[in-house]
């Protein structure tokens, strides 16, 4: 395409046919446009609009000057759309689709935080081998009780070689001291005081032009979510992982960290969320707010 300059002072930069625009998948748009004009005319500025798609804004501005006292402006626009699935068209948003990938992995937890520890239930044609740890002797889930009979050494014993002992200053709460039989039966859990937890990891990135939602990310890291994020705003999670996500003990999503930079009008926003199955305590871990 020739250089368009001919009945033209180009004191206001001319657009040169012949711009790239690129879509990452997600809505992020990004384009290079040239541009040429005077050295003593106006030049494309930050933040101007892209010469087709309004919602793209300028940011990065490379000058080659020549020896004919023309400048040649090389210009990088960032924007974020939506696009019509019918008729490819793009249109103006102010928020991108998350790009996520993730990892399930174990990670070490106090054996007493199972949910299983203080379980007495067998589903019906269960093994109670697979199903109880410690049990609750004839009291409950919430405040076990372990009968007299099975004092060893001072301790009572429940299932499994497990040991408690009631506070020294009284009380009816029975603290865990450990696996203390070593015998065959229960070898596997001699001595162990945690266990492996499956947790979800998820690390995401979001491109918004709305400076709130930085800052909703920055206000929430150390908060839990029933949600796939906020009630309201972009999904940080993927539906296929799950929609909702309450666990006995709260929310199941933590934001454990973002990172954020900013590209002219937009902000790139990189967050990550571990996902745990029994959920975080709302005293805790607030919800997202």
């Amino acid at each position: 395409m020739a250089l368009i300059k001919t009945g033209d002072a180009l004191t206001t930069a001319k657009y040169q046919p012949g711009a790239t625009v690129s879509n990452d998948g997600y809505g992020l748009l990004t384009s290079t446009v040239m541009w040429t004009g005077d050295s003593a005319g106006n030049p494309p500025k930050k933040g101007s609009d892209h010469p087709v798609f309004s919602f793209m804004k300028a940011w990065k501005i490379q000058r080659e000057f020549d020896a004919a006292s023309l400048i040649k402006y090389k210009v990088e626009y960032v924007g974020i759309c939506t696009e019509n699935a019918s008729t490819g068209a793009w249109t103006t948003a102010t928020t991108t689709v998350a790009n996520i990938s993730g990892a399930v992995s174990l990670s070490t937890e106090k054996i007493q935080s199972h949910p299983n520890f203080f379980d007495n239930t067998v589903p019906s044609g269960g093994d109670p081998e697979d199903f109880r740890i410690a049990g609750y002797g004839t009291g409950t889930a919430s405040a076990p009780v372990y009968p007299a009979s099975t004092l060893v050494n001072g301790e009572f014993v429940g299932l499994n070689g497990a040991h408690f002992k009631k506070p020294e200053k009284g009380g009816t709460t029975f603290e865990f001291t450990g696996f203390k039989d070593p015998n065959a039966t229960y070898r596997a859990y001699y001595g162990k005081t945690n266990y492996l937890a499956p947790t979800t990891g998820l690390s995401g990135i979001i491109y918004t032009t709305e400076s709130a939602i930085v800052q909703r990310f920055m206000d929430n890291v150390g908060h839990s979510s029933l949600v796939q994020g906020w009630d309201t705003g972009p999904k940080l999670i993927p539906d296929f992982v799950g929609t909702d996500f309450e666990g006995a003990f709260g929310g199941q999503v933590l934001l454990a960290g973002v990172n954020f930079e900013e590209y002219g009008h937009v902000y790139k926003c990189s967050y990550q969320i571990r996902i745990n199955k029994e959920g975080y305590p709302r005293a805790v871990y607030p919800l997202f707010v």
